[in-house]
């Protein structure tokens, strides 16, 4: 077996585990800014810098793989310690390990000389055995705290390891295992291979320690944004509620007001109806009734249209609009929405200004209500299907935003006949909303077009408006 193993390359392969899951640890989490995982990242970096340095030992000078790599080890699995105690907020003073590490390097200056022996190989694996146990307690501390399976992973991990340490110490004192060869005894290979479990176990752990505070972090800002969701939703119902009880009120209201002359005209045509069938009716009498009749008729025709004129939105003049700006700000409305739904939203803007003649906010609610009939008509399609693709182009004298979708495609009723020629829909794309969009364009001498989309079949929206005419300077 020993002669399988290579006990350098074993303790190689730890040393580059150190290094690289320190830096993907740093990576998966962002490059981050607390104390803790950045103490955590640099003792992976001494570590692995001091196993790399004791695996030179007979390659290089024994200053650098005894005087340097032993109390660098030291120092990492302190450091591991100290890291984990800064998550609990009982860190220990800097100055104090400082001083451990410093003290543990003069002992092993000073016992140089006897670097060979069985009692200073005992020294330095009890030294990293206490180093161990206190990295294993502080696993253990935060496990209390924590109550997380991933720390409990760490635990198993460094205690495994503290284990094997300590079993090393003993089996050196019997005489059993040296310190300075990297080839003769089989403990050693059994310490490369807990220390590669031990690698694995402890950063795996580690990061999903880190993920799951993340994700306790995150969730009061989940439920806040669930509230506030809520709370829209309420609103709105509320908002619909009154506007429907608002309606029906003013609804009463102008019924009342135009039936009145309505019912007082029809009393004055069946009055003038039995006149007219009597014998005796006066020419004059039957006159003023039908007057009466008339006037009744013009002022409910006077009714009706001064209630048209009230609802009739007031014209507002035209403003030099650019459609680049119209399409972004109708994908930050809907950013968020389309990332909860997992659709992929492309735009495809030219580098030109396109301007036309406009305003802002109709153009918007008109752009909004496209994208969303295409966000429910791809909303069905597997995730790697939904796909919105808005274009925006222009020609020599109009400007078109197209909206294309992987969606089923157009209904029958609107790929039979044209938009102006059906009745609106309160179903699927041939809904309210495309009709409300055409009457917006058609303020700004514009038309809503329909059709299919050549490249995936779905439905595709053309938005067309005539260009603006170019400033002169």
């Amino acid at each position: 077996m020993i002669e399988l193993l290579d006990l350098a390359t074993s303790y190689r392969i730890n040393a580059l585990l150190y290094l690289l899951m320190s830096l993907t640890t740093w990576l998966v989490l962002g490059r981050p800014t607390l104390w803790p995982v950045r103490v955590w990242c640099a003792a992976g970096v001494l570590a692995g810098v001091s196993v790399w340095l004791i695996t030179l030992r007979g390659a290089i000078d024994d200053v650098w793989t005894y005087l340097v790599a032993q109390p660098m080890l030291l120092a990492s699995y302190l450091t591991y310690a100290q890291s984990m105690r800064m998550d609990l907020a009982r860190p220990w003073p800097w100055r104090a390990l400082a001083a451990v590490v410093l003290a543990y390097g003069l002992v092993l200056v000073i016992g140089f000389e006897h670097r060979q022996t069985p009692a200073m190989a005992v020294l330095v694996r009890v030294c990293n055995s206490a180093a161990l146990l206190a990295l294993t307690l502080s696993a253990l501390a935060l496990v209390r705290h924590e109550r997380s399976r991933n720390a409990v992973f760490m635990v198993a991990g460094f205690g495994l390891f503290t284990l094997a340490m300590l079993v090393n110490a003993v089996l050196t004192w019997w005489g059993q295992a040296v310190l300075h060869a990297m080839q003769q005894w089989t403990i050693s290979h059994v310490m490369g291979l807990v220390s590669l479990l031990t690698i694995l176990m402890a950063y795996m752990g580690y990061l999903g320690l880190a993920l799951d505070r993340a994700r306790v972090a995150n969730l009061p800002l989940r439920q806040a944004q669930w509230q506030a969701q809520q709370w829209r939703a309420q609103a709105q119902a509320l908002t619909l509620l009154d506007r429907q009880r608002t309606l029906a009120v003013l609804a009463n209201s102008l019924g009342h007001d135009i039936l009145q002359p309505l019912t007082a005209a029809r009393l004055n045509v069946q009055l003038s109806r039995r006149m007219v069938a009597s014998t005796g009716a006066e020419p004059s009498a039957v006159r003023q009734v039908l007057a009466q009749t008339v006037e009744g008729l013009r002022q409910s025709a006077d009714r009706v249209g001064r209630i048209r004129n009230f609802l009739q939105p007031r014209p507002q003049a035209h403003e030099r609009l650019l459609l680049q700006a119209v399409v972004e700000d109708v994908h930050k409305l809907l950013r968020q929405e389309l990332m909860y739904r997992r659709i992929d939203l492309q735009l495809v803007l030219p580098a030109q200004d396109v301007v036309v003649q406009a305003q802002a906010l109709p153009m918007t609610q008109a752009l909004l209500q496209v994208l969303r009939n295409a966000m429910q008509a791809v909303q069905g399609q597997p995730t790697a299907q939904s796909r919105i693709r808005v274009t925006l182009q222009a020609s020599a004298s109009e400007a078109c935003i197209e909206v294309s979708d992987s969606g089923p495609g157009l209904p029958e009723h609107l790929r039979a006949q044209p938009l102006a020629d059906t009745q609106p829909s309160v179903n699927g794309l041939g809904g309210l909303g495309l009709y409300m969009t055409r009457s917006i364009l058609q303020t700004f001498d514009g038309d809503l077009a329909l059709g299919t989309d050549p490249v995936g079949g779905g439905a595709c929206v053309r938005l067309v408006l005539p260009l603006a005419a170019p400033q002169q300077t």
